[in-house]
């Protein structure tokens, strides 16, 4: 592992900046971009030759925000600084590798200008290539001018028949260059890397792969990058791809995520399909895909206008099932024929019967966004549909199935062939892959086993768009269009947890995790989690303490003055109806109360539970509504301890403040029930919660133990609101 021996300071050079300018971004843009890359090579093990050691760092970022302009700058910066090869293990399909290849290639300029070479590219090492890798090592240890030092980039599959032919390329490498540092960078680090066989007590295939791949090279760094590091962040602490560090990627300021998309502009962005027929048996295409196909065909007539984005894309992402990715084909070259024959054939009868049916709707809702305005004229309907039809747009557009059994996988330089494309796929565009200019989604797939990391991976409509967001679109199974929704705290309650420990340089062995996600969501699939979690769910009666100590709030501390202040401006509760000992309610925040409350002594499952309510309330909102309750006005209560806690101070006066050896007493019953009082009936402790609020119950206890003394204690209830409960992953202690 590395120690605080091995860490450096990377130095920027050419290679990066090089880079940086090719990228086009604007210049605070490359700074933020060089610092982040030279912070996360900082955190990897200092390329020192004849060295022995191995590192793993974790690199989190954003769904479709620039992960991979990242580890191309990593690479440059392993270049600069002294890194001679350099493998990264790229996707689980060969379109995924050689897309990685391909702009890998292309971004660092490694094709070369006829000069002396700076790269050495290798898609899919194979022992043919062996001889060329070494030679470029050994070129490298005995360089004398930094000019001629080669580096060597391999891109591999990330499967097991192709890692085992990687171990035998590096196996051959490094017996003749031992101790030569490498850098390996694992893209989508949480797919098919981790361990899937750790319940049969085994390693599955390609996790095997991976760590044998890595014993090949004694001296080595390996960066995990993902936007859904739920599973690396699981999986057993002592697990080789356990990640030492964590970095957190800043998106720029042309990103749009989850929280524009599902609760900025969630009414401007999804539309549910709300069809009767999803299926490959009906013979009509839904009404709903109709629409969304000429929504898009308007978008893409205003993006050539515009002159951005070129070109448009449309994404339709049914079911895993090839015979499903058929049927919309089928229905989608119907759609565009339709349309074709009724804007080309001269018949104004037609096309005014295309615009009452679907056009008109598809305008209108564009122009709420101002998806109709041109630089700043409004485009009509009219002239939108010339151009479409008489114009040529819609014979160009290319509908194109992505899927294993037909491939069709669209190159780089294919995309810009067209104004507009309409990509049909499932599995395979799930993650990686990079669909260019998306605008319009059409997402009838549910949300599967609900597993909240591959859902997300299924946001190809997350990325740079803020320059044509009034062009966003995307139409979803209402079931999906909630995960999403659900999703957008659980990101970022975890990215800001991250980003606490990037920032402060703290390993992730420190940090207790705790991930806040919706009760109907699983983090991950179940196979990889290795790390002992407890499932918290918050709803209701979140807590109620059951374990007192001695009152947290003396008449000296903080937080007694703190309650007292706020019990002053306490009124009785009408909900309690008794003529005395009433209950007193004021309405704060949760902000008012958090620093009060965090630190509140209670036992370690019952701090387990506060730990959730805080992380879980604090992401929401600071200024969640709060009616602190005052039970009986603040008046103490009589309760006795357990038998248990009788049987410990039978022979002591109880002052719990002064007795250290023990660590709590448990309260017979904290919460009062019914009881008839004055003609009426107190509703009990449990019915003084409301909707629109959270709700903290403050009791004074008077604990008698036995006959010998009795002591005051402070117990805390909290409810939880159903529309505010949350469930929270806590590692456990």
């Amino acid at each position: 592992m590395t120690t605080q021996a091995d860490l450096w300071t990377p130095s920027p050079g050419g290679k990066l900046r090089a880079l940086l300018v090719r990228s086009g971004l604007a210049a605070d843009e490359q700074s933020r971009l060089e610092r982040e890359t030279l912070r996360i090579l900082g955190r990897c093990r200092a390329p020192r030759w004849d060295d022995d050691g191995a590192s793993a760092e974790l690199v989190v970022g954003a769904v479709q925000s620039g992960k991979t302009l990242s580890f191309t700058g990593l690479i440059a910066a392993a270049h600069d600084n002294g890194y001679p090869l350099v493998v990264v293990l790229a996707g689980t399909k060969t379109n995924l590798r050689d897309q990685t290849y391909e702009r890998l290639v292309r971004d660092l300029a490694m094709n070369g200008n006829g000069r002396l070479p700076s790269w050495h590219p290798v898609n899919d090492l194979q022992p043919s290539d062996a001889h060329n890798v070494q030679a470029r090592i050994q070129q490298w240890r005995s360089a004398k001018s930094p000019a001629t030092r080669v580096t060597t980039v391999a891109v591999v599959l990330k499967n097991h028949a192709a890692l085992r032919r990687a171990r035998n390329v590096l196996t051959t490498v490094l017996a003749q260059n031992p101790g030569a540092p490498v850098l390996f960078i694992d893209d989508e680090a949480d797919q098919a890397g981790l361990n899937v066989a750790r319940k049969q007590e085994d390693e599955s295939s390609t996790y095997r792969s991976i760590r044998l791949l890595r014993e090949t090279a004694s001296n080595h760094s390996y960066v995990l990058y993902t936007a859904t590091p739920q599973a690396p962040l699981l999986i057993a602490l002592e697990d080789t791809l356990s990640p030492r560090t964590v970095s957190v990627l800043q998106a720029g300021a042309g990103y749009v995520g989850g929280s524009t998309l599902f609760e900025e502009r969630l009414e401007e962005f999804v539309r549910e399909i709300d069809d009767d027929a999803l299926d490959d048996q009906s013979i009509s295409p839904p009404e709903s895909l109709k629409l969304a196909v000429a929504t898009f065909l308007l978008a893409m007539v205003v993006a050539q206008l515009r002159n951005n984005p070129l070109p448009l894309t449309m994404l339709i992402h049914p079911s895993s099932g090839t015979d499903l990715h058929r049927a919309y084909e089928v229905w989608t070259h119907g759609i565009v024929d339709r349309f074709n024959t009724s804007l080309t054939d001269g018949d104004p009868v037609l096309r005014q019967q295309l615009v009452d049916e679907i056009f008109g709707n598809a305008y209108e809702d564009l122009a709420k966004t101002g998806g109709n305005v041109v630089h700043e004229e409004i485009v009509t309907l009219d002239s939108l549909l010339d151009l479409l039809g008489d114009g040529g747009y819609l014979q160009a557009v290319m509908v194109r199935t992505v899927n294993s059994r037909q491939g069709n996988e669209i190159t780089s330089s294919e995309w810009t062939q067209a104004p507009g494309w309409v990509v049909i796929g499932g599995n395979k565009l799930d993650r990686g892959f990079t669909v260019e200019n998306l605008a319009v989604t059409y997402m009838p797939r549910g949300p599967g086993v609900r597993n909240a990391d591959t859902v997300q991976q299924r946001g190809r409509f997350f990325g740079y768009k803020r320059s044509y967001l009034d062009l966003l679109r995307a139409w979803m199974n209402p079931d999906t269009a909630d995960v999403f929704k659900m999703y957008v705290k659980h990101e970022d309650a975890m990215r800001c947890a991250l980003a606490d420990l990037d920032v402060n340089g703290e390993e992730l062995s420190s940090w207790r995790r705790s991930i806040l996600l919706d009760s109907t969501l699983n983090p991950t699939r179940r196979e990889v989690v290795r790390l002992d979690v407890d499932s918290i769910d918050l709803s209701g009666w979140a807590l109620t303490q059951t374990h007192v100590y001695g009152d947290p709030t003396g008449p000296k501390s903080t937080g007694r003055s703190h309650l007292d202040g706020l019990r002053a401006a306490a009124v009785p509760d009408k909900r309690d109806q008794r003529a005395a000992s009433r209950n007193l309610t004021v309405r704060t925040t949760w902000a008012n109360l958090v620093e009060f409350i965090v630190d509140w002594r209670i036992t370690a499952d019952e701090k387990d539970r506060l730990y959730a309510i805080v992380l879980a309330l604090g992401t929401i909102d600071d200024e969640i509504p709060v009616d602190l309750v005052f039970m009986d006005g603040g008046a103490t209560r009589d309760r006795g301890p357990s038998a248990l806690s009788r049987e410990v101070l039978e022979d002591v006066a109880w002052d719990l403040d002064a007795i250290d050896d023990v660590e709590s007493l448990v309260v017979g019953n904290l919460m009062q029930g019914a009881n008839p009082a004055d003609g009426s009936v107190y509703p009990g402790d449990r019915a003084f919660w409301a909707d629109d609020a959270v709700t903290v119950e403050i009791h004074e206890l008077a604990i008698e133990a036995g006959h010998r003394a009795r002591s005051r204690a402070t117990a805390l209830a909290i409810h939880v609101p159903k529309r505010l409960g949350e469930r929270v992953i806590l590692q456990a202690d």
